[in-house]
């Protein structure tokens, strides 16, 4: 199993490294720029990504990350950029710095303990009308195209799909998708869902699948593809 961490600081680095190899990680290597980051993920598959903040470079690194790989990212925040712009730009957990290495510990053992679960998983597919979803391998299918999905995304879309046609909360999807994470907003939750219906609408600004219900939530329908939603734009 393969983590890297995004880190110059030797102390973090260390302490990083020595956490993951307890949890059973065998190959923790400590890297000094985005750009070797970059070179990895896309050579190889990576179970989890760790990055400090600052090297990272906030926001724009997270979304370059994230059109390199769809791995966990566990971001250590020494940049001071508010958690919810990092969640929405597509990281999975923020930690500030300096952290508790329990707390530290405990995140990780989350995202290792969904791995577990999705390897376990493999295989099962979810279809909603022309969308075809296969959480294990983080993707959807439409109209012949398939698209890659991060971690949050296909956790999302795993929900909604499970519960195709019934209206949900931004607090239920919280809850349900993402298992309750106390740096989740409904904020990441907006823009999650912007990201999918870039990934699988037709027309995003009038989607056809993933329909808004102003003051309920959202709702995935079996529509038609290239349909046009009838209700009010999102």
């Amino acid at each position: 199993m393969l983590v890297p961490i995004l880190e110059t600081d030797p102390d973090y680095g260390a302490l990083g490294a020595a956490l993951l190899r307890r949890l059973g990680v065998s190959e923790v290597p400590v890297l000094g720029s985005l750009a070797q980051l970059l070179d990895l993920v896309r050579q190889r598959e990576v179970a989890l990504v760790v990055a400090d903040g600052v090297l990272l470079g906030g926001r724009s690194g997270v979304t370059r990350l994230r059109e390199a790989s769809t791995a966990p990212l566990l971001v250590l925040d020494g940049a001071g950029e508010p958690p919810p712009a990092l969640l929405s730009a597509g990281a999975d957990h923020v930690l500030a710095k300096p952290f508790a290495p329990g707390l530290f510990r405990a995140t990780v053992e989350a995202v290792l303990r969904r791995l577990r679960i999705e390897r376990a998983a493999a295989g099962r597919v979810l279809r909603v009308g022309p969308l075809t979803v296969e959480p294990a391998a983080r993707s959807a299918r439409i109209e012949g195209r398939r698209h890659f999905l991060s971690p949050r995304e296909a956790d999302l879309l795993e929900y909604l799909a499970m519960n195709q046609g019934v209206v949900v909360s931004r607090r239920q999807i919280i809850e349900g998708a993402w298992a309750g994470d106390p740096e989740a907003s409904f904020a990441a939750v907006t823009m999650c869902v912007h990201r999918l219906r870039r990934k699988l609408e037709a027309d995003p600004h009038h989607p056809a699948l993933l329909r808004t219900r102003r003051g309920d939530g959202y709702v995935l329908l079996a529509a038609p593809p290239g349909g046009r939603a009838g209700g009010p734009p999102p």
